[in-house]
């Protein structure tokens, strides 16, 4: 990722990122594409290198679909004054042994059985963008794809 503001690596967009938990994660939806949005867990798991995150849901829903149709999408963070828009591709992943890496207890609320619950699929988020704010500043980093 390339960084037009000189005030912001990368490292430190995803440190701030990964200190917020819930980001609303954004998919096209239906046949006909349209945008929703639901609030997601990051698990506190951000890449330092490329800003990767990752969210577990369950595959038994929408989301899935959505993400099966396209693709692409969308999360947004915010923490006091810092914002952060990111714009992505998104896997679904059901490999366990990956799946155990990014695994938190705290995840047991929604998901009972753990790892083990049915239906259970782990999001990874991959950035092309992510602009930022924060009070007067921001900047964007972007991929080189």
């Amino acid at each position: 990722m390339t960084q037009p503001a000189p005030n912001r690596s990368l490292s430190e967009v995803a440190r701030r990122m990964r200190a917020i938990d819930t980001c609303m994660l954004v998919t096209k939806t239906g046949d006909d594409g349209k945008i929703t949005a639901r609030p997601m867990s990051n698990n506190g798991h951000v890449s330092r290198d490329d800003g990767t995150t990752y969210h577990f849901a369950s595959d038994d829903g929408r989301i899935d679909d959505d993400l099966q149709r396209s693709n692409e999408c969308g999360a947004t963070y915010v923490d006091g004054d810092f914002y952060a828009a990111v714009q992505g591709t998104a896997t679904l992943i059901h490999d366990r042994p990956t799946m155990e890496e990014h695994w938190v207890a705290e995840l047991e609320k929604w998901f009972t059985d753990g790892l083990d619950s049915p239906d259970i699929v782990l999001i990874e988020v991959v950035p092309a963008r992510i602009a930022w704010w924060e009070g007067r500043e921001n900047g964007e980093l972007t991929s080189g794809t």
